[in-house]
């Protein structure tokens, strides 16, 4: 009996400890500065929406580098990776990334559909070729998106989603981005078993946060 009791004050200890955690998290997401907002993402995709996409890629990453400077990876560093999750299969290059901020391009060359996921974060696309259809928890009907329509997927949505080939987009997101890293990774490692992928994805995520840490260091006159 006695055993049993400090197993529970040790779990009722475990589960405080992590309800302050949480409440941090989210106190410190809710007042930080942020790099981007998802108004100004969305409003530079949807001026090249329409074009073609290589060219609509090419030109928001230039807009971006001079709009912040130190904050999108350079060429050298971007790279399309595979992305398994949900059941669908799509691909991104990441542009932009930190502990509570991505910004990516993502699309597929192909039809596919799954499960958007449910993350601690506010997800938001904004659509340059193709079509998006997002079918939302709750609903018997699906609602399609068109070139310069942007979907925001809210902190702690899940939809059914579909894109069809040759569809691409901007996404941003804003949030603990580490917390939707095991839906990202997820398939890549109990479906596909694809570890190269895996690493991929994991540096260059990597990559984006070395990028942040020695951006903000300069900002504070240590190089």
């Amino acid at each position: 009996m006695a055993c049993c009791g400090s197993r529970a004050v040790q779990l009722a200890v475990l589960l405080a400890v992590l309800a302050v955690i949480i409440q941090l998290l989210r106190g410190w997401i809710n007042s930080k500065n942020y790099t981007f907002t998802k108004e100004e993402i969305a409003g530079l995709a949807k001026e090249y929406s329409g074009l073609d996409y290589e060219v609509a890629f090419s030109k928001i990453i230039i807009e971006l580098r001079k709009k912040h400077p130190g904050h999108i990876l350079p060429d050298e560093d971007l790279q399309w990776v595979f992305v398994n999750a949900g059941g669908w299969m799509g691909s991104m290059c990441l542009l932009h990334a930190s502990l509570t901020e991505y910004v990516l391009l993502f699309g597929t060359a192909i039809d596919t559909s799954g499960h958007s996921g449910r993350y601690w974060a506010e997800i938001s696309d904004t659509i340059l070729s193709g079509t998006f259809r997002q079918w939302k928890e709750g609903t018997t009907k699906s609602e399609i998106f068109y070139p310069g329509d942007t979907i925001v997927h809210e902190v702690g949505e899940a939809t059914s989603v579909q894109w069809s080939a040759g569809t691409w987009m901007v996404e941003y997101g804003r949030g603990f981005i580490p917390s939707t890293l095991g839906f990202a990774l997820a398939d890549t490692l109990f479906s596909t078993q694809d570890f190269l992928t895996l690493f991929y994805t994991i540096r260059v995520y990597t990559k984006g946060l070395l990028l942040e840490t020695q951006t903000y260091l300069s900002e504070l006159g240590f190089f």
